[in-house]
């Protein structure tokens, strides 16, 4: 759209929402009216046109009353970093070519399927596998369970070690996949001593490789984390970028025997990815528009799979949707507090991470709008992603003060339409245990501080 300078600057009406990521950081958080701006030359054409303006200097927008330090036109500086991830292949039916494929082309002979007991033993999934695989096959465990124990992890090892497999091939949900790279990682630390494990070692093909088939939405195969439950019951976990696996496959067919509240929860889990990587303090705007990208699909498409549960085209989607979610990129720890209330919740009281987010993530999204430490940037990035709903969730765009509100609002409409609702009384939380999770969400050195209160007032708020 070319701009005329002739024209002398108007007050404007307020910002549609898909505008914010470009003004937002123009702004100056202490800013009175009137405000100006020129239009984005690529808008789109359903977007109102505004009137231009001479010069881009940096403008006052009103993004909230709040004062927050000044967002300005400084160039980001940052890095991305890959993973080990090789190859991704999807579609319904590409199992039986691409996994003896992929197994060949990483030079390997032996194949341990790592899965768990329901897929193995009530399903045809784990069959499937075995028969594609062929004479790469080497053995099958399916005593993985929920939160990957330890226990089971170092019963595979030795399975690993017996049938001398040399590549791990992990079937089902996030379980399974974590459980493949705790096992790359142990057999590593065993054979080349705990410092050679850890993060400088750069000699990825000293580490067990795996393959990951995912039937859940969960998204662990992207990441370079492990995360396992102790014998303490606690969750913990190993990082290393050579953990990612190397290829993934994504075979809508595969996941058709996946329990429905299993599947949608694990997708609101994807979610709980791309919108916390929007405000995590150490995000980057290289993968901001995969997570928007993200946003919109899930929230069409698990709708859309939830009426009609047997459709591979829809969850072929949605398979793909979740790689948006959390793009694979070398990166270690929990994306924000959402996942770090997840990871406490999870393994202690025996809850599937897909339900943790469905009980986290919208209030978590709340507290954040309203948190004094959250960057503006992050905040408007944050807010921008309501463009990205559709309705029902979303019935028109609104300014930012109001928009992060909206957005933890969209996604409890999600998860009350997927029948997701649910509370941490209902999920066998001891009323008791509140003040014991807010503390280990915050560390002790943190109990009783602004930020333990605003914790432990989010875990009462979803309680009951």
């Amino acid at each position: 759209m070319p701009i005329n300078l002739k024209s002398p600057p108007q007050p404007c009406p307020p910002l549609p929402i898909s505008l914010f990521s470009f003004w937002a950081h123009l702004a100056f958080a202490s800013a009175t009216p009137p405000f100006y701006f020129a239009p984005l030359p690529s808008a789109p054409a359903y977007l109102p046109t505004y009137p231009p303006l001479p010069a881009l200097p940096l403008l006052p927008l009103p993004l909230e009353s709040r004062t927050r330090k000044t967002m300005s036109l400084a160039a980001p500086l940052g890095v991305y970093r890959n993973t080990c991830l090789q190859t991704i292949h999807w579609g319904p039916g590409c199992l039986s070519k691409t996994l003896p494929e992929s197994v060949r082309k990483l030079g390997k002979t032996k194949v341990l399927i790592l899965t768990g007991k329901t897929l193995a033993t009530k399903t045809d999934v784990v069959s499937k596998v075995e028969k594609a695989l062929g004479d790469y096959h080497g053995a099958t465990f399916y005593e993985i369970g929920e939160h990957a124990p330890i226990q089971s992890i170092r019963k595979a090892v030795q399975l690993i070690q017996d049938v001398k497999a040399d590549v791990i091939v992990s079937v089902g949900g996030g379980s399974p996949i974590d459980s493949a790279k705790a096992i790359s990682h142990i057999l590593h630390q065993e054979s080349r001593g705990k410092v050679a494990s850890d993060e400088g070692n750069e000699d990825y093909s000293s580490f067990l490789p795996s393959i990951a088939i995912p039937t859940t939405l969960s998204m662990a195969e992207t990441t370079q984390n492990a995360g396992f439950k102790n014998e303490e019951g606690d969750k913990v976990g190993v990082s290393h970028p050579a953990l990612v696996p190397r290829v993934i496959i994504y075979d809508a067919q595969l996941t058709l025997d996946t329990p429905e509240r299993l599947w949608l929860s694990t997708g609101v889990r994807a979610l709980d990815h791309a919108i916390e990587f929007l405000y995590r303090f150490d995000s980057h705007p290289l993968l901001r528009n995969q997570s928007y990208g993200a946003i919109r699909e899930l929230f069409t498409f698990l709708p859309l799979s939830k009426q009609r549960p047997q459709d591979v085209n829809v969850r072929q989607r949605l398979q793909l949707s979740v790689v948006s979610s959390l793009w694979p990129e070398s990166r270690k720890g929990a994306l924000g507090l959402s996942h770090g209330l997840g990871h406490k919740l999870g393994a202690t009281y025996a809850i599937g991470h897909g339900i943790t987010s469905c009980l986290t993530l919208a209030p978590s999204i709340r507290l954040t709008a309203t948190s004094h430490s959250t960057p503006l940037e992050q905040l408007a990035a944050l807010a921008d992603s309501l463009a990205y709903i559709p309705p029902p969730h979303n019935p028109s765009p609104t300014p930012l003060g109001a928009a992060v509100g909206s957005v933890a609002e969209a996604v409890q409409s999600l998860v009350d339409q997927l029948g997701l609702h649910s509370t941490l009384k209902g999920e066998g939380v001891p009323r008791n245990e509140v003040e014991l999770i807010a503390t280990r969400a915050t560390g002790e050195d943190k109990k009783g501080s602004l930020e333990w209160l605003a914790i432990k007032e989010l875990l009462e708020s979803i309680y009951e």
